[in-house]
């Protein structure tokens, strides 16, 4: 066996054992399941850390499995740092439903910078927001359009929401800015990727332009 044969066989065995420890965590077999997936997480895989953070919060744990609720926040901290989408939501489920050992408001804007500056749209999103209404932060337009950028520039592809911050960004430049170029060239973006009003003011811009 070569040592690319080698890896791709380490690889699948990999996934069918995290296949295996998900499955187990589904059926509650949560002893199993840490047995399977404790190894994964710590070896730094996203949603290996996800679910081990997930076992460990989980209000029947069996005896067997050491650790606590701070420690699986840790895990879901580690994955939601590493791109876990999944992750951070539980995160902010957790600090919504106001447990003890969840993550602070100042955490979770934390993680979503850490991650944002990286250039994760989704992140940068729910930052844009936090800019927006004030949540956690202090209210700033300068901030809000930084993070819409980023979350604009991912493409529909990457980020369901990319061509509804482009349309933001267009209506920011176009009424509180008065930058026409830059508005039309967000309007214009948001317009290819399907956005009906970046497309009616698009065509209402270059109106105005005459």
């Amino acid at each position: 066996m070569t040592i690319i044969q080698s890896a791709s066989a380490q690889t699948v065995k990999a996934s069918a054992d995290l296949a295996d420890g998900v499955n187990a965590f589904r059926a509650g077999d949560y002893i199993n399941a840490w047995r399977v997936l404790q190894p994964i997480a710590a070896s730094g895989d996203a949603k290996a850390q996800r679910y081990a953070g997930k076992i460990l919060i989980t209000a029947d744990l069996p005896d067997q499995i050491a650790g606590d609720e701070r420690a699986g926040v840790a895990y879901l901290t580690r994955a939601a740092l590493a791109g876990d989408y999944a992750a951070l939501v539980e995160l902010e489920n957790l600090r919504l439903a106001g447990k003890e050992f969840a993550p602070t408001l100042d955490d979770m804007i934390a993680l979503e910078t850490a991650r944002a500056e990286a250039g994760d749209p989704v992140t940068a999103w729910r930052l844009s927001r936090r800019f927006e209404t004030g949540e956690g932060v202090e209210p700033s337009e300068a901030e809000r359009l930084k993070w819409l950028e980023v979350a604009a520039m991912a493409g529909e592809k990457w980020f369901p929401k990319a061509s509804e911050a482009a349309f933001l960004l267009c209506e920011a430049h176009a009424l509180g800015a008065n930058d026409a170029r830059a508005a039309q060239n967000w309007c214009g973006k948001a317009a290819d990727s399907g956005h009906a009003g970046a497309a009616i003011l698009l065509r209402r811009l270059a109106k105005a332009q005459g």
